[in-house]
This record gives C-alpha cells, sequence and structure tokens, in this order.
C-alpha cells in the first residue's frame, strides 16, 4: 500500500502535463487566428489613441505618461505576436511550446486592449522656464542692452520701461532680455499692442503659467510665490497689473516687470523706477547695419555705389527700420543711376520708395494716432513746413501755432504759449520731436528762454505723408523746403489744391506771378535771405491766405496784391529790408499777429498800427531816425484793445530828457492793456525808469535789456506818478534783466511779496547790488535765480539767513 501512493500521485502528475500539452496542441490554428484577430483589434485602438494624441499635440499639449507607456506596450506586442504567427506557419514541430506562448500572448493583448481606455490622452506641457523667441542679432544696441540688464539686477528697480520711437529697436531689445533671463524662476512675454484687451493678457500670462483657469486669484497665487520676469512689449497707456494678478512686489521675491512704449508720459503712468530712451543708430553702426541688409554684390557692383548708398544709409538718420527696410530694397540694384535715382526719391517723396509707404510709415503713424487730440496733431504736421534736420526756435513755433489758429481759446500770451509748451513736451514725450540745436550766434534774447526742437527725417518723412492724406492728395502739403533752390516754381507748377505751402529755405530771388492757387491758406518764404522781388499780382493767385511769412528775406517793398489779402491773420516781416510799411497796411483789419522786429530801414507811417483793431501780438523796432513826424507814435497803441503781447524797441539818439519824458503818455496807455500779460523792452538807452508798468495789472513776464541809461525799474521819485506798494508785480512770473550797466535797484521798497514770480535772471547787471527780496518773497514758486557768480556774490542782504535761503535757487547761466 505505502508503494502505490507515490506511484498513483506521479502518474496523477504525468496526466495533468499531458492533459495541458495536449490542450496546447489541441486547435492551434485556430488560436493563432483568434491571436490575430485580438491584435488586429489592439491595433485598431492604437490608432484611435494615437490619432487623439496627435490633435492633442497640434494644440502644444503633451501625451501623458500613462499613454505614452501603453502605446509603446503595444508597440512591443505586436512586434512579438508577428513572429508568433510566422513560427506557427513554419515549425510545426515545436507546436506544443508554440501553443503555449499564443496563450499568454492572447492573455496580454486582451489586458492591453482592456487598459486602453483613458480619461486624458494629453495634457498641457509643464511651464518652460523660459520659451526663447527668434531675433535678429542686435547692430549698435549692446550698450543699451547692457544698461537695461544691469538695471535689472539692482532691487531697487521693480518696473523699468524702454521707450523710442518706432522702429528704433525696442522689441528687438526686449527679446534678447527674454532669451538671456535664466536667472528668474518663470519669465512671461505678452504683447499688449494699441487696442489693449486686459481679458487677453490675463489669459495669455495664465498660459504661460500653465493655469487651465486663468483668474486672477490663481495667477496671483501662483506668481506671488515665484521670482518672475515680465515683459511687456507694445504699451501704450497704462496697464493696471493687479487687477489682472500679477502681485506687487517685495524684496523678498525680486521679480521685476520691463516694458516698452513710445511714450515717456505712459513709463511715468507705469510708476518706472527706471526709464532708458532708446535712441537711433550712430553713424558706424547704422552704416553697419545697412550694408548688411544691401549684400557684398550690390554694393560691389560698381565702384561708385559705396559712396552712393552711404548717403542713401545717411537719409535713415540711424532708424533701424528704415535702415532694414531700404538697404533690403537696395539689394538688388546694381547700377550707378539706380542708387542716384534712390536718393532723388527719398529726398523728395520717401513715401514712393519701396517699403516706406507699405511698411514704415504705417508703423510710426500708430504714434500720430495716439496723440491726444487734433490740435496736437495739426501742430506736429506744420513741423515738416521745415527742412529736414532744421532746428526750429520752440518760442517762434508757437506763436506760428497761434497764428494759425492751433491755439486758441487763451486769455493771455503767457497762457497760449503755456499750452504751446505742452504740446511740445507730448511730442517730444512720443518721440515726434526731439532736441533740436542751438546755433553758435543768436541775435534774439528769446533764445535763452525755449530752446530748439527738430524732427527726425523719418519722422518729417511720416508727417508729410498724413499731411497729403497718407500719398492720396500729394498736391495738399506742397513742401521744397531746403532744396536750394534759385528759382521759385514756375507758372503752372505751383499746385493748385495745395493749401500748405513752404519754400522756407531756399536762394530764390524773386516770386513772379502764378496761376490760382484758390485753397493756399498758409505760405512760408521765410529765410530766403535772396529774396529782393515780389511781383506785384502774385498774391491774386491765393486770396484765402491767412498765414504769410517772409522774414529773413532781402524784400524792400510788399507787392500791391498783398492788400488784397483780406482774410490775412498771420504777417511776419522780422529781418527784412522793407523802407516803408505802405498806408494800405491799415485795412488788415483781421491782423491778429505782425512783426517788425530788425527791420531796421523801415518807416512806419502814423495811422497804420491804430487801425489794426484786432491785434493780438505786437513785435515791432522803432528807429527813430527812419521815423521823423508824421511816423509812428507809441500812443497808437492805445487803440489795440485785443492786444496779449507787445515787444517794443525804441532805437533813439535822443540824449535830452525832456523829449524822452514825452514817453510819459505811455502811463495813460498802459490802463488800456488789462489784456496785456508780456512786455519785452530793449534798446531804449535814454529811458531811466519804467514805472509806467504800475499800470499793467496782469503782467506776468518782464524782459528788459540793453537801456544804458535804466537806474531803477520802479521810481522812488515822487516826480514819476509811480507809487507802489505790497500789492505791486502780484502777479509776475518771470523777471529778465540783460545788458543793464547802469541798473541800481528794482525798487526802493527792501522787498516785495512777488506772490507768484518763478524764475529771475540777472546778466551783465554789474551795479545792481540788492533785490527786493526777504524770507516772504516767492514763497513755495520760486524756481530759479540765474546769474554769474560774480555779480551774486556782491549782492546785499537784509541779513545772512535769507542769502543762505535763496542761495539754494541760485543757477549758472544758460545751464
Amino acid at each position: 500500500m505505502d508503494l502505490v501512493s507515490p506511484i498513483i500521485d506521479i502518474v496523477s502528475r504525468v496526466m495533468d502535463c499531458s492533459t495541458r500539452h495536449v490542450n496546447y496542441l489541441h486547435g492551434l490554428e485556430e488560436k493563432l487566428n483568434q491571436l490575430k484577430e485580438k491584435m488586429d483589434q489592439l491595433n485598431e485602438i492604437k490608432s484611435d489613441v494615437n490619432n487623439k494624441v496627435i490633435a492633442a499635440e497640434e494644440q502644444l499639449m503633451v501625451r501623458t505618461n500613462e499613454v505614452n507607456g501603453w502605446m509603446q506596450r503595444v508597440e512591443a506586442r505586436g512586434h512579438k505576436v508577428e513572429e508568433i504567427l510566422l513560427e506557427g506557419t513554419q515549425h510545426l514541430e515545436r507546436s506544443y511550446k508554440l501553443g503555449k506562448t499564443v496563450v499568454k500572448s492572447l492573455i496580454l493583448v486582451e489586458e492591453l486592449k482592456r487598459n486602453g481606455v483613458f480619461e486624458a490622452f494629453a495634457e498641457s506641457p509643464p511651464v518652460p522656464l523660459t520659451q526663447e523667441l527668434p531675433v535678429t542679432p542686435t547692430v549698435g544696441l549692446d550698450s543699451i542692452f547692457e544698461r537695461a540688464w544691469n538695471f535689472l539686477g539692482e532691487n531697487s528697480v521693480r518696473i523699468m520701461g524702454l521707450y523710442g520711437m518706432g522702429g528704433v529697436g525696442k522689441t528687438t531689445l526686449l527679446k534678447k532680455i527674454n532669451n538671456d533671463s535664466s536667472n528668474f524662476d518663470i519669465v512671461m512675454w505678452v504683447v499688449i499692442s494699441k487696442e489693449v484687451n486686459m481679458a487677453r493678457v490675463q489669459k495669455e500670462i495664465g498660459k504661460k503659467l500653465g493655469l487651465s483657469l486663468p483668474d486672477a486669484n490663481n495667477i496671483y497665487n501662483v506668481l506671488k510665490k515665484k521670482k518672475f520676469l515680465l515683459l511687456l512689449d507694445d504699451v501704450w497707456q497704462r496697464i493696471d497689473l493687479l487687477s489682472i494678478g500679477v502681485p506687487s512686489f517685495s524684496s523678498q521675491n525680486k521679480s521685476k516687470i520691463l516694458f516698452t512704449t513710445r511714450s515717456e508720459a505712459v513709463c511715468g503712468r507705469m510708476e518706472a523706477d527706471t526709464i532708458i530712451r532708446v535712441e537711433c543708430l550712430n553713424w558706424e553702426a547704422a552704416w553697419t547695419l545697412f550694408q548688411e541688409k544691401v549684400g557684398y554684390i550690390a554694393l560691389n557692383s560698381d565702384s561708385d555705389i559705396p559712396k552712393l548708398a552711404e548717403i542713401v544709409a545717411d537719409e535713415c538718420r540711424g532708424l533701424p527700420l528704415a535702415l532694414v527696410t531700404i538697404g533690403r530694397s537696395m539689394a538688388s540694384k546694381k547700377t550707378r543711376q539706380q542708387w542716384e535715382h534712390a536718393i532723388s526719391v527719398l529726398r523728395n517723396s520717401a513715401a514712393e520708395f519701396p517699403g516706406m509707404g507699405d511698411d514704415v510709415l504705417p508703423l510710426l503713424k500708430f504714434s500720430y494716432d495716439s496723440l491726444p487730440n487734433d490740435t496736437v496733431r495739426l501742430c506736429f504736421l506744420f513741423c515738416s513746413l521745415y527742412p529736414e534736420d532744421y532746428s526750429i526756435k520752440i518760442l517762434k513755433l508757437i506763436e506760428q501755432w497761434v497764428g494759425e489758429g492751433y491755439i486758441g481759446g487763451y486769455d493771455n500770451f503767457k497762457e497760449a504759449l503755456n499750452t504751446g509748451r505742452d504740446i511740445i513736451g507730448i511730442l517730444k514725450g512720443v518721440c515726434l520731436l526731439e532736441e533740436g540745436d542751438a546755433p553758435h550766434f543768436q541775435l534774439d534774447l528769446d533764445y535763452f528762454s525755449d530752446g530748439f526742437v527738430k524732427m527726425h527725417d523719418v519722422v518729417r518723412d511720416l508727417a508729410l505723408w498724413i499731411a497729403s492724406e497718407c500719398g492720396r492728395e500729394k498736391e495738399k502739403y506742397f513742401v521744397k523746403a531746403g532744396f536750394g533752390l534759385i528759382e521759385a516754381p514756375k507758372t503752372g507748377k505751383w499746385p493748385t489744391m495745395a493749401k500748405n505751402i513752404s519754400l522756407f529755405g531756399n536762394d530764390i530771388i524773386q516770386l513772379e506771378n502764378i496761376s490760382k492757387c484758390p485753397n493756399v491758406s498758409t505760405l512760408l518764404v521765410s529765410h530766403n535771405e535772396r529774396l529782393n522781388l515780389i511781383h506785384n499780382d502774385f498774391f491774386l493767385a491765393m486770396p484765402a491766405l491767412r498765414f504769410l511769412d517772409l522774414s529773413d528775406t532781402s524784400i524792400q517793398s510788399l507787392p500791391a496784391s498783398i492788400f488784397e489779402l483780406f482774410d490775412l491773420e498771420f504777417l511776419d516781416l522780422s529781418y527784412t529790408k522793407i523802407r516803408s510799411l505802405p498806408y494800405e497796411m491799415r485795412n488788415f483789419t483781421k491782423l491778429k499777429y505782425l512783426s517788425l522786429r530788425w527791420s531796421s530801414h523801415c518807416k512806419i507811417p502814423r495811422g497804420i498800427i491804430m487801425n489794426l483793431s484786432n491785434l493780438e501780438f505786437l513785435k515791432i523796432d522803432v528807429y527813430k531816425q527812419w521815423n521823423p513826424e508824421g511816423s509812428f507814435e507809441i500812443d497808437e497803441l492805445i487803440c489795440l484793445k485785443q492786444l496779449k503781447s507787445l515787444e517794443i524797441r525804441i532805437y533813439s539818439n535822443i540824449t535830452d530828457i525832456e523829449k524822452v519824458s514825452q514817453l510819459l503818455r505811455v502811463y495813460q496807455l498802459c490802463k488800456e492793456f488789462g489784456k496785456l500779460h508780456y512786455v519785452n523792452l530793449g534798446g531804449c538807452h535814454a529811458i531811466v525808469d519804467l514805472s509806467w508798468l504800475l499800470l499793467i495789472p496782469n503782467l506776468q513776464t518782464l524782459w528788459i535789456w540793453e537801456c544804458g541809461s535804466l537806474q531803477e525799474i520802479l521810481s522812488s521819485s515822487d516826480k514819476s506818478g509811480g507809487a507802489y506798494d505790497q500789492n505791486t508785480f502780484t502777479n509776475l512770473k518771470f523777471l529778465r534783466l540783460y545788458e543793464l550797466p547802469n541798473l541800481l535797484s528794482i525798487c526802493s521798497m527792501s522787498a516785495l511779496p512777488f506772490p507768484s514770480l518763478e524764475t529771475v535772471v540777472v546778466l551783465n547787471c554789474p551795479n545792481l547790488k540788492r533785490l527786493p527780496l526777504d524770507s516772504n518773497s516767492a514763497n513755495n514758486t520760486l524756481k530759479k535765480i540765474e546769474g554769474e557768480a560774480e555779480w551774486w556774490n556782491g549782492l546785499e542782504w537784509a541779513n545772512e539767513t535769507i542769502k543762505i535761503h535763496f542761495a539754494s535757487f541760485l543757477r549758472r547761466p544758460y545751464s
């Protein structure tokens, strides 16, 4: 019995193995077919999964690890099944082992089928530290990049603005900073654009952070824990970042915001800690960039081309966008004639140059469109009437804007002047105007006050393009300023549809009669120093003329036709050789602005000035030797009820003090000057005091210069009739005293309150030893006292405390 049990157990085990063996052998062909069918089904599932993964990846998503692993296992099982099916047809003698493999494979394929159901096939990719952006190599911008990069490393700088004109390279700089910023937890790039959409900005920031729900709270909770760099390109207005979840800064996270804009004012509204202006390239960098875009082949096609190419490049004035656009256009030009033609087009009608009217100017026009109102836009366009690269005197420019009617609604000249200065500031702030260059010699003392501005050449091309309705009405603005013309356009060559014409700064000798230009309202012929003749009927062609500038010419008489300009409001005859004003000028009843400055030989018949009843601005030099009896007398001004600004200089060889005393009639005159705010008086060498100024209650600006006998501004003598008290000069803001060698005092009182005083300038007044100032003078209004150190050190003060107080306002001359 003991021997039988083990034998039975062995037999049983053998039978089990035999049974399994038989099972593997039984229906092998059927199982191979089942395996093939199941594998085909699995491949179909895999194909469906793969299609969904591809669709998700096209949306920049990433397949999940689960899906990726499953697909790899299906791929491997597919190869194994192929081997099994092949072996089943070739090796029947191994059918037992094969049958066993087939059964296992069926089980694994079925399991893969069951696992081929997924909740998600792909997911948003992890947020990269920095998404590198394509950027062209920077030329000439390395120093600005270094400055910006250094500021980013300073803990005190949280927000930084890069501003500059369109096409100057701001976006290129920002991209380079984006690609090089590896010391932040995350770098986010967002393009803002002119029409800002805060919802879009918020969505883009959320996307950069990998948020499926990019609301402000979720963005805030992510960013507050990170050291981030937020780069905002093309900002046109203040962006309220906190409202979309960008947290305020702390010294712990050291996060930064860097943005680009065309407006310096936007930098202020964005509360930038540091502002960097991106300037145009210097010549060396500009020439390098231009050569790169033109290419070696074109530049070396003709020995004359390199010199001509320098001229073309110079027309771009260092603006990278223009250099690139024009350089690419010239890459196919291989003859001297083609380059000469390009220069001609750029100088005469730049908008017609390939790429300029289509690409460069429309991009720059965004700056023009963003200006706050039409007044600023008109003032901007007017600047294009001046030549390329010409420095325009700001004070004269503002007067011209007033003369054109762009600045209106003011009560006094100072208000108009301040409005003009504000417009200058706006245009400079958006890089449509820039600082001009002061000439080495300037005859006008106005030079010291406001300085100069000029237009970048490409910006001027923009203004001319806009003024001509973006090239659709090319005759509307006819500008041949600074062209070196010897002759004016001939009859038939004047644009009959023109509204504004400028022949400023040429060498024209005469203006001949021309055909009708019925729409012309503005004509600038100034700075044609050889111009000595205007034909009698010339102005009959321009009946609608309102603005006429003939200054800085050699004309000796006015043509008869000028008196047919019944709508004339602005007439500048300064720096001319006119010998006499025709009596017919008294009919200019709409005239608001008249300048006769530095017209030393001009006789002014009595009765002309007094009949210009609407005159608001008068600049006049009276040379007594050329104006005998029957000529202009100062009391004519009493008829000018609308006068707001008066600059008068009286040059006389009179030495008899009794004759000079006749000027006391000005006392009565001044009683009529309730609107007068600005007085500029010079060259009156016989006047000893100016007590009549007390009768101008609203005086705000007082300039006195080259009055050799002047001893007091306000006389202490009862004989003068100039009683004054603590209410004297209550509205005076600007006091400028120049070249007054005998001036002893401003007034006899020890001090005046001067509640509005902002600026005092004293130059070459060696005997003025005391200023009427004490601790109660000009409180909270004074900005500067300008004078030489030697004069200041010689001043006498009531006590040392007052001297120390006012010393803090001292500035060197012209600083």
